[in-house]
């Protein structure tokens, strides 16, 4: 069975390594702001740039995916895809804009307490230029060109870092100097992307009927954005409600917390990048699909669990050399955020497997359980246990993620459920062959 492991085997490392330098500037983002800021600084920034960042998880309508999807696929040149997804970014621009005021001046000092109007204003100006970027890192990603696309994506952190280390730091400006550097890097983050994508026009000069692919896109996007929205609230209800239920500074506490937990899914979406529009390919190869999936979910578990354990033991060290001494109480969290971070690494591969087979409707219903599951639970134990109960809460709603997930695929693919997670003699032969391979 020949799958081609050398290129995919590339494809990943190249992303891993992509990974680990946005982890660092993302990071370095991260450190600047909460030191200069301080944990109730720090918080504001984070809760305001939840609005763009919502914005584009909710206005998007599974574009990127759908892009991976039917481009993966070959039944629509990228020249197509592109004007579709502008047309539709023009139009949910202005209708996300226009929201976003609605919900801001009518409701931002219920939803976002002690959060300054200017902060959201700002936030939210930067929304269009996110949406725009991930527009266009979903075509690259699409003709699986991930030379491009890995430098894209490294444009915005750096550019935000960059920015913010002249404005918070260097001006002292504070956290509108913070929001500033966020709305600009996404700026330039999406001009590069676009002229990223240029080359792969040139080559697809016959175009088809936009407003029929218009229709097909939306069609299959609205299920994988739909799970997706409830994948993000997933991931940020918690943030929400620890700054509505306690306050900003405990929500700049526990951001960080969440922050350094998710770096550990470096690898998983690393690998998630890949595999999507690689699995979208195999549509006619279901034997080598049924062989892949369950192997990679098996390797990212693993790596994952390793990366968790490690992260474990120097957490309080870490956090106090990053952030401080005022930032210690998010070593509790983290601990606690860190079994659902094992489960949720593995259940990206699986998602994308499911979505890959033309099913994301289902990645929406568990995603939908799970969002209620999260919310619920924060709800309770938020305020008996304060961000310790956010974390707990958390890795709750991913357990039952992963739990669903491979249910899902175990039925779709007909493998047996174990072979996501545990590890079989398969792949020791493999890491054999390749340790061999590198030592030659």
């Amino acid at each position: 069975m020949k799958i081609g492991f050398k290129k995919l085997g590339i494809d990943i490392s190249l992303n891993v390594l992509r990974h680990v330098v946005k982890v660092g500037l993302k990071l370095g983002v991260f450190v600047l702001i909460a030191r200069v800021l301080g944990p109730e600084g720090n918080g504001k920034y984070s809760i305001s740039i939840l609005v763009p960042t919502l914005l584009s998880k909710f206005l998007n309508f599974g574009i990127p995916p759908a892009n991976v999807f039917y481009v993966g696929r070959e039944d629509v040149s990228v020249k197509t895809a592109m004007r579709t997804s502008l047309t539709l970014w023009t139009a949910l621009s202005i209708f996300g804009i226009s929201v976003g005021g609605v919900i801001i001046s009518l409701r931002g000092a219920q939803w976002f307490p002690s959060v300054p109007y200017i902060l959201l204003w700002m936030a939210l100006l930067a929304f269009p230029f996110v949406l725009l970027e991930r527009l266009f890192l979903g075509l690259l990603q699409s003709v699986q060109d991930f030379k491009r696309y890995n430098g894209a994506m490294l444009v915005a952190p750096a550019m935000t870092l960059g920015i913010a280390a002249v404005l918070v730091w260097g001006f002292g400006i504070g956290a509108v100097g913070a929001v500033a550097a966020f709305g600009s890097g996404y700026f330039i983050g999406a001009i590069v992307a676009g002229l990223a994508v240029r080359p792969h026009l040139e080559q697809h000069r016959v175009e088809e009927d936009w407003w029929s692919y218009a229709k097909n896109c939306v069609g299959y996007g609205w299920k994988a954005h739909l799970g997706n929205v409830m994948s993000f609230l997933n991931y940020r209800a918690d943030l929400y409600l620890v700054n509505f239920f306690a306050s900003p500074a405990a929500a700049g506490i526990y951001v960080i917390a969440v922050r350094i937990a998710e770096r550990l899914w470096i690898l998983s979406s690393a690998v998630s990048t890949v595999i999507l529009p690689r699995l979208a390919e195999m549509h006619t190869e279901e034997e080598k699909r049924k062989y892949l999936t369950p192997l990679i979910s098996r390797w990212v578990l693993i790596a994952s669990f390793g990366a968790c354990v490690a992260l474990a033991i120097i957490a309080g060290p870490l956090i106090q050399f990053l952030f401080g001494q005022e930032y210690m109480e998010a070593v509790g969290a983290l601990l606690l955020l860190l079994p659902g971070v094992v489960v949720g690494s593995f259940t990206r591969i699986l998602a994308n497997d499911i979505a890959a087979r033309g099913r994301p409707e289902l990645n929406l219903y568990t995603s939908i359980l799970v969002v209620v599951v999260n919310i619920v639970s924060n709800i309770i134990l938020i305020p008996l246990m304060g961000i310790k109960g956010a974390a707990i809460a958390t890795t709750i709603s991913y357990s039952i993620n992963g739990v669903t997930k491979i249910w899902l695929h175990t039925y779709l693919s007909g493998n047996r459920w174990w072979e996501t997670i545990l590890v079989e003699w398969e792949d020791w032969r493999l890491i054999r062959k390749g340790w061999v391979a590198i030592t030659k």
